[in-house]
């Protein structure tokens, strides 16, 4: 039972170590998505897909895929 424990333990540990997610980076994806499709009218035109696309892209990237979004380091 004791080595039962451990190993879920460890388990449970490296999942947390190998997930990770940025705040920051998600929150600076998303205002420049929202910047870029405000400047572009997209985000106007159809809202709910501008949040869906914003969601995903900027989950991904604060997981730290490397992402080159739209708006990326761009001030509008």
């Amino acid at each position: 039972m004791k080595i039962y424990i451990i190993v879920l333990t460890i388990v449970f540990f490296k999942f947390n170590l190998s997930f990770s997610f940025d705040e920051n980076k998600y929150a600076i994806c998303y205002g420049e998505m929202t910047n870029a499709h405000k400047a572009r009218g997209f985000h106007q035109s159809n809202r709910e897909i501008s949040i869906k696309i914003k969601e995903t892209v900027c989950k991904a990237y604060a997981e730290g895929e490397d992402i080159n979004y739209e708006g990326k380091g761009k001030e509008y």
